[in-house]
């Protein structure tokens, strides 16, 4: 019985935020126009996604999907895995890959269902379970028996679970801006500031309207996610706008690019998650951009409360998209933690 209360809870909520973003669209209708508000195209490669800088882009062959990735630095040092979030693909890791890539092999991924990488369709195909198996297929086949793991968003949901039940393939583990699952569990039912923060987790559980309001005004809402207060200058330059925003309008824009990602939402609530200790065998910083509107503060601070094996760094003044919105702050964190590690 409880089961179908939360079911019938669910698709409450979702049908409710599904109902506003609708008024939404039609607000911007009478302000921008149907026609352009309706209008969208498949964007262009930006040269920016070829720049030799970066690494060689390349593919892993795994057991039911194939793995796009670039990668970099030589590959007789540690691996450095970088797992992006939602919605990005590996390019968001673009400032750590310049960083990191002299000291260690620098691989970012794209996770399944995004970028170049396989998408499978059905929402069974992007559960955590299916995401971790991924994680345990790709470190051995880039040739290595472990990793120092760096990962946002869905790539740290995934990468908590992974590194917890797979310890021997995690030297260090670095997340930014997503706690582990069972913080988020324990936050979530008290805290009405993160309930409303959750409200697109809701919202994209229905169909075809998630997708639908991503397309529209050509792409408009990445302008919206990527462009925070820190990095205003973006929106002002035109060639910034280009090298930063652009990429992501590019990626999203292929045919069935949006399914997938949202699917992994609809896997998360549609099928049975498995539960995990903050017991881990390896040294792990959380970093957080403290201006998240996906995610609350009380959330690193729970992560604090609940363990000490976990260490917790703070950037006041970064957004969700902490990577890309402090670049210079996160990579002295990252150095500056895992030099410390060294001794």
């Amino acid at each position: 019985m409880s089961g179908i209360l939360e079911r019938i809870k669910l698709w409450g909520l979702a049908t409710t935020y599904g109902l506003l973003v609708l008024l939404h669209i039609i607000r911007q209708c009478y302000r921008k126009g149907v026609g352009k508000v309706f209008h969208w195209k498949q964007w262009e490669r930006p040269a920016i996604l070829d720049d030799p800088s970066f690494g060689t882009h390349g593919f892993l062959t795994l057991k039911d999907v194939r793995i796009h990735y670039v990668a970099s630095g030589p590959e007789d040092k540690p691996l450095m895995l970088f797992v992006h979030g939602f919605p990005e693909f590996w390019y968001s890791w673009r400032h750590q890959i310049r960083e990191f890539q002299k000291d260690y092999r620098v691989v970012a991924i794209d996770m399944r269902g995004y970028g170049e990488s396989s998408k499978p369709s059905g929402i069974e195909n992007y559960t955590v379970t299916k995401l971790v198996s991924d994680l345990q297929q790709i470190i051995p086949a880039l040739g290595y028996k472990s990793c120092v793991l760096v990962a946002h968003d869905w790539g740290g949901a995934v990468a908590w679970a992974f590194a917890r039940f797979n310890p021997t393939l995690v030297d260090k583990l670095i997340v930014m801006n997503v706690p582990p699952s069972p913080v988020f569990s324990k936050v979530l039912p008290t805290n009405k500031y993160q309930q409303k923060k959750s409200w697109y987790m809701f919202f994209f559980q229905l169909p075809f309207l998630p997708e639908l309001n991503f397309k529209l005004d050509d792409f408009s809402l990445f302008d919206e996610l990527f462009v925070s207060e820190r990095n205003s200058d973006i929106s002002k330059d035109a060639k910034k706008a280009a090298e930063n925003i652009v990429p992501y309008k590019y990626v999203f824009s292929q045919p069935g690019a949006l399914t997938p990602p949202i699917n992994y939402y609809r896997a998360l609530f549609r099928t049975t998650r498995g539960t995990y200790d903050l017991d881990y065998q390896m040294p792990v910083l959380l970093i957080w951009g403290c201006k998240d509107t996906a995610l609350d503060i009380a959330l690193p601070d729970a992560v604090e409360k609940e363990t000490t094996k976990i260490e917790v760094k703070r950037i006041p003044d970064a957004s969700h998209f902490v990577q890309v919105d402090a670049p210079e702050e996160v990579n002295k964190l990252m150095r500056e933690w895992l030099n410390k590690q060294k001794k």
